[in-house]
């Protein structure tokens, strides 16, 4: 089993989170409602949306907590490719982060999004701090190679996922997402994945998240999460949980904050609230993005391992929640010794971004507080002391 360096109290570093992601200037006009619903039209396009979220931090991001991680990588470096609808290169905080991609289905590239689910999924990726935005990708400086796998009439065949992920991999991306599956596995699918993982990239795949014909009955599969080289992902809610009901085919391998996503619109400065299992595949494949970042040397296996074996699993729990900060930082057995050696070369290490001294500021906050109320009592059982001595 692998051990970690420890897990840092969430909740104090939280507390001032959303100050260090918007410190640079005041946050622009907010309305008090929350981000509308992403809309699923029939036919047209996703347009922009009257909301914007501010420089609140949504809970999924405090969940996940990917600042933890950040002093050591934010996933530069690497490149994840997002097959789903394309991603719009001009949606808030994805400007200099996305690639022409290629559009599998009708040809060209992918750099642009008619339904706004490939953008959402990027965000949740690869988002750049934006001032006063609370709003911010997994991996900030990750890449993002869009794939267009989803037809005109918003349909997805296997062939067209098999299609995406070939040219995934041969546009060099160390980590897939898949926003979409299929209830049909096929040869070409399943060859596409043993080459993807032949090639060392990573496969993120959400678990099948739609209602079964029975209820209490899990849903048919999805493919390609249902293969074992994938790593397959289902969703939690805020109570910790699980917002599927899977079974033993559909693959599930971990889990991560699937409801209320804050994400922008394809156009304009305005957020949508997202879910499903495709948002909590994000958020893992923005994880590992981090580790790869951190760990170039590590193959996609030992990523996906790492991301299984850190995350938090509960008594009786479906799967494990992924812990970014655990996946990063975990010292495998052999490791220490190797590690020791290479801490004799010396190591520069840059400032700390505004995010990471606010989580420093928090921390100092309540060590502070914690000093404080010692001393207080400590002082409130010297003073009874010596009032007993004297009666």
């Amino acid at each position: 089993m692998p051990t970690t360096h420890g897990r840092r109290a969430r909740a104090c570093a939280a507390l001032l989170l959303a100050a260090g992601l918007s410190m640079a200037t005041a946050a622009p006009a907010v309305a008090d409602a929350a981000p509308p619903a992403l809309p699923v039209a029939a036919s047209g396009c996703v347009g922009p949306s009257p909301v914007v979220y501010g420089d609140r931090v949504p809970w999924p991001t405090a969940r996940m907590v990917p600042y933890q991680a950040w002093p050591l990588s934010r996933g530069k470096g690497v490149l994840v490719a997002v097959l789903d609808s394309g991603v719009s290169g001009d949606a808030t905080g994805l400007a200099g982060a996305v690639t022409a991609g290629q559009d599998v289905v009708a040809g060209g590239p992918a750099r642009s999004d008619c339904l706004g689910r490939g953008t959402a999924l990027a965000s949740i990726v690869a988002g750049r701090p934006t001032a006063g935005s609370g709003i911010v990708g997994m991996a900030p400086e990750a890449t993002v190679l869009p794939i267009r796998v989803i037809g005109s009439r918003r349909d997805v065949t296997p062939e067209a996922i098999a299609a995406g992920i070939d040219a995934a991999v041969d546009a060099g991306a160390g980590v897939i997402l898949l926003g979409t599956g299929h209830v049909t596995g096929t040869a070409q699918l399943q060859a596409a994945v043993a080459r993807a993982a032949g090639q060392n990239v990573l496969v993120v795949a959400p678990v099948n998240d739609q209602a079964a014909g029975v209820a209490g009955q899990a849903p048919p599969a999805w493919y390609p999460a249902a293969y074992p080289q994938v790593l397959a992902v289902g969703g939690v809610d805020a109570d910790g949980r699980a917002t599927e009901v899977t079974g033993a085919a559909s693959g599930l391998d971990v889990l991560a904050a699937a409801v209320d996503a804050v994400v922008p619109g394809p156009s304009g400065p305005g957020h949508y609230s997202v879910g499903g299992s495709a948002i909590a595949a994000a958020y893992v494949a923005g994880a590992a993005a981090l580790v790869r970042g951190y760990r170039p040397d590590l193959t996609a296996d030992q990523v996906r391992e790492r991301l299984v074996v850190t995350a938090e699993r509960p008594p009786h729990a479906v799967a494990g929640t992924v812990d970014p900060y655990a996946a990063v930082t975990t010292v495998e057995p052999g490791e220490a010794l190797r590690k020791v050696r290479a801490a004799a070369v010396p190591v520069v290490v840059e400032a700390a971004p505004a995010a990471d001294q606010a989580v420093a500021r928090a921390r100092l906050v309540c060590v502070t507080i914690a000093v404080v109320t010692f001393l207080v009592a400590a002082t409130l059982w010297i003073r009874r002391s010596l009032r007993r001595r004297t009666t």
